[in-house]
C-alpha cells in the first residue's frame, strides 16, 4: 500500500471555498492529510477606499477590534499614519492576530479558541468592568454582524463602526465551476460563503445540498441547515487544523 493511500483524506477531493488571499494554508494542510483541494472561492474582497470611509478621530479610541484578516489589511492599506500610542488592540481570533502582528499591530487582547466573536466576548478585557464607558472601534466589513457590538454595548462601551472592505459574489470560470462539482466534501467558513455557494450553483448542481458540509461555528450551522444543507459538521474551532481534523473525522 502506498504512503498516499494511508493518510486519511486519501482519495477524496475537497471544495475550499474562502477567499482567494485566504485559502491557502487550508489548501495545502488538506493535500498534507492526502486529500486534493478544489479551490473555489465564492467570495471577492473589495477594499473601500479610505474617502469613504465614516469619519472618526482614532485618537479618541480605547480599543480597536478587527474583525478578520480582511479588516485588518484592508485599514492597513487605507490608514497611512501611525496608530494611536495609548489605544488597545484587539482581534476575534488567531488569523486576525497573525495579520495585525505582520503589520506590527500590538494584539492586547484575542481569545484563547478561535471561535468569532463570540470567544472573544468571553475574554477578562471585554467584560463590563473593563469596558464600561469605553470608546470601542470595531473594524469590519459591510454587512457585519451586530452582536458584538450589542454585547458591548449592553455591558456600557460606546461602540462605534469603519466598515474597510466589501464582500461580493464571486464569478468563477466555468472550468472552475465544473472542477468544483466533482468534490466529496465541502468547507464553509462564513454565512456569507454559504448563501454565495448556493447562488453560484443554484441551477447547476443538485446534488450540493447532499454533500458533507464542514463549517466553523453552529450559528453558521443553523444557517446551513436553513439552506437546506442536510449533513453538515462543526469543528471545534476556527482554525484550520480544527477543519482539516472535521473532515477527518467524519469518516470515523
Amino acid at each position: 500500500m502506498s504512503t498516499v493511500s494511508k493518510l486519511p483524506l486519501a482519495g477524496q477531493q475537497i471544495l475550499v471555498t474562502r477567499p482567494q488571499h485566504q485559502c491557502q494554508a487550508l489548501a495545502e494542510l488538506v493535500e498534507a492529510a492526502g486529500g486534493k483541494p478544489l479551490i473555489l472561492p465564492v467570495i471577492d474582497i473589495e477594499t473601500v477606499a479610505k474617502k469613504h470611509w465614516q469619519t472618526i478621530n482614532i485618537d479618541h479610541f480605547d480599543w480597536l477590534i478587527f474583525v478578520s484578516r480582511n479588516a485588518v489589511e484592508s485599514f492597513i492599506a487605507g490608514w497611512g499614519h501611525e496608530l494611536p500610542k495609548l489605544c488597545q488592540f484587539a482581534a476575534v481570533g488567531e488569523g486576525t492576530a497573525q495579520a495585525m502582528r505582520e503589520h506590527d499591530i500590538p494584539v492586547d487582547c484575542q481569545p484563547e479558541i478561535s471561535n468569532g466573536s463570540e470567544g472573544l466576548l468571553q475574554m477578562p478585557l471585554m467584560q463590563a468592568s473593563q469596558v464600561r464607558g469605553k470608546q470601542i472601534l470595531i473594524v469590519r466589513g459591510n454587512g457585519g454582524r451586530e452582536h458584538m457590538a450589542d454585547t458591548l454595548t449592553a455591558r456600557g462601551a460606546n461602540i462605534t463602526y469603519i466598515e474597510v472592505y466589501q464582500r461580493v459574489l464571486a464569478q468563477p470560470t466555468a472550468a472552475k465551476l465544473k472542477q468544483a462539482m466533482m468534490a466529496d466534501k465541502v468547507i464553509c467558513t462564513s454565512v456569507a460563503g454559504v448563501d454565495n455557494l448556493c447562488s453560484i450553483f443554484m441551477n447547476t448542481w443538485p446534488d450540493l445540498l447532499d454533500k458533507p458540509l464542514t463549517v466553523v461555528s453552529d450559528r453558521i450551522k443553523q444557517h446551513a441547515s436553513s439552506r437546506g444543507f442536510k449533513t453538515i459538521y462543526v469543528s471545534a474551532d476556527a482554525s484550520d487544523n480544527a477543519v482539516v481534523d472535521t473532515l477527518i473525522n467524519m469518516d470515523d
